[in-house]
């Protein structure tokens, strides 16, 4: 049977391939490597991590807030990001969001601020970018508090991302399963130098993660993108269904890079050296077209469902369609027609959380919290037929429960 994956891998064979190759190469020098992925950005200070997660708590590491200071962050972010805010002791204060557009409603900023308040964590989502003036407004006479963008899923090109000065940190990540993969790595740009020396001299002195891992995880990317072909991802299913084995439990085991119950010593690490390398190569031959394809992909199926469909960022002009959620009341029922149709759409295997209020005087994120307690992730990028996509975009009209 054949079966459309829920998500596409941002890199070739012979992508590996040359990972494989600067792995085994002993000439390679890491501090020209940083160098060249610097120069990149001439216009700003440029930092290079694990990933978002190991610079960002390297960041707070370096702040030191006092004990019980509040970061606000927008409702929606993986459960590592919080953790990090609280195990920095410091309290996290959830905002809501327009669904609708991405982006921060309105007054929810001022509205949560407190003389405790020290940063506000912006997560732009899903391959969409926020506004950010909104939140430069709202911050307009507290200039001491930090303004962090979370752009992990937004990465759109090297000069579609400049430092703005009231930004003290654009973080993006690079990652097994985001855009322009390097199968890991991060980079975060800012404008601050003293911050910026302090953060790198952190940075550095953290130990280098083993090539031979990097190596394991090449190869065992061959593995998952082979099986991503839709008719190998089919077998895939049908002898995990045969042998009783959850399958989505498999996928989302296979691509997750860091377990909780591990996170700091596995993000306080620097790349080795090959995957250094690895990210200057995937970042310097990223061309300007790279997303349009699955650009185009994500306007042709929006542009079909019906009008009152509740996609994930419907009015957002910059998405990208990293990924492609829906809001459906009846997700349970939409997930087993697309996937019984060939499409292994899903509701519960991204790592995207609301974050609940838990503050006497915080805001509850009603809308965060609606919308992904019925989020449905569709299979929608350029590999997809457009006959298939009709098929889809058919299902998803006649069974989709779009309901407020």
């Amino acid at each position: 049977m054949i079966v459309y994956p829920r998500k596409r891998f941002d890199f070739k064979y012979i992508d590996l391939l040359i990972a494989l190759g600067y792995c085994l190469n002993p000439l390679l020098d890491r501090n020209q490597i940083g160098y060249s992925i610097k120069k990149l950005w001439p216009n700003g200070n440029v930092l290079i991590g694990l990933s978002v997660r190991t610079i960002f708590d390297a960041l707070l590491s370096e702040l030191n807030f006092q004990r019980g200071s509040e970061v606000i962050m927008t409702g929606i972010n993986i459960p590592d990001m919080v953790n990090i805010v609280q195990t920095h002791d410091l309290k996290v204060v959830p905002i809501d969001l327009d669904m609708s557009t991405l982006q921060i409603k309105p007054g929810v900023i001022e509205q949560s601020l407190s003389d405790r308040t020290v940063m506000v964590v912006v997560g732009h989502l899903f391959g969409s970018k926020m506004e950010m003036d909104i939140v430069y407004e709202a911050l307009a006479n507290r200039p001491e508090i930090i303004i962090v963008e979370d752009s992990a899923q937004a990465f759109q090109g090297v000069s579609q991302h400049l430092p703005h000065p009231r930004t003290a940190i654009s973080m993006f990540s690079f990652g097994s399963i985001k855009s322009v993969s390097a199968l890991g790595c991060s980079v975060a740009l800012t404008l601050d130098h003293n911050l910026y020396k302090k953060l790198e001299s952190r940075l550095k002195d953290y130990n280098k993660s083993s090539r031979i891992k990097f190596m394991s995880k090449i190869i065992k990317y061959f593995f998952l993108k082979t099986l991503s072909f839709p008719f190998f991802y089919g077998m895939y299913i049908f002898f995990c269904r045969l042998f009783r084995i959850d399958y989505d439990a498999l996928i989302i085991s296979a691509v997750r890079n860091f377990k909780l119950s591990d996170l700091f010593r596995l993000i306080r690490q620097s790349p080795c050296t090959s995957q250094l390398q690895f990210l200057k190569y995937r970042l310097s031959t990223m061309n300007k077209n790279h997303l349009l394809g699955r650009i185009n992909a994500g306007n042709f199926v929006r542009e079909r469902l019906n009008r009152d469909s509740n996609i994930h960022g419907l009015f957002n002009e910059t998405h990208t369609y990293w990924l492609f959620p829906i809001k459906s009341k009846n997700k349970q029922e939409l997930v087993s027609k697309l996937r019984s149709n060939g499409f292994d759409a899903t509701f519960n295997s991204s790592q995207l959380n609301p974050i609940e209020a838990t503050g006497e005087n915080q805001l509850t994120p009603n809308e965060c919290i609606t919308y992904m307690g019925n989020t449905v992730y569709l299979p929608v990028y350029e590999s997809i037929p457009e006959k298939k996509f009709d098929t889809l975009i058919s299902i998803v009209n006649q069974t989709a429960d779009f309901q407020k």
